[in-house]
């Protein structure tokens, strides 16, 4: 979908986009299961052709602490909370395609709490969903690991 810099901004400001969610279990994430990236895609792909943009938010429900993955219909990497520094990327009225990123959100991913990926810059090829979810599943082991690490200087500081 085209749209402009100006017109981007102002819809995500305004919530004028369609947010989707899905559950999704942490078996599912660890075996790389496409079905929560597939069916995200596809939810995206409809909303995009009804003139919308859109995020999906695949919410792991089993984890050992708060985890979610964002897929956005999006004109640079920047999260939808961020949209209002698009400003400083293209020009006033410049119009530009959506691309598929994939957020991922989580206290213990990193200091930043946070890691975006481009995915796609159109519909979602199998490779790019099984890549999707590979980053998911790494994101989530990455997490894990510094999770299981606090945990341990805890323990040790006591």
């Amino acid at each position: 979908m085209k749209i402009t810099m100006n017109d981007f901004k102002e819809k995500i400001e305004n919530d004028d986009f369609k947010q989707n969610t899905l559950d999704i279990s942490k078996d599912d994430l660890l075996k790389e299961d496409l079905w929560s990236i597939q069916k995200a895609a596809e939810q995206i792909k409809q909303d995009l052709s009804d003139g919308k943009l859109s995020q999906v938010m695949i919410h792991t429900v089993d984890s050992e602490f708060p985890i979610d993955f964002y897929l956005e219909s999006d004109i640079i990497n920047l999260p939808f909370d961020d949209a209002k520094k698009v400003i400083h990327f293209f020009e006033d009225g410049q119009e530009t395609e959506t691309k598929l990123y994939l957020s991922t959100r989580c206290d213990y991913l990193n200091a930043s709490k946070f890691h975006i990926d481009h995915i796609s810059d159109g519909d979602m090829t199998d490779a790019q969903a099984k890549n999707a979810m590979a980053i998911m599943r790494g994101n989530y082991e990455t997490s894990l690991e510094n999770f299981n690490k606090k945990d341990e200087a805890e323990k040790e500081a006591k």
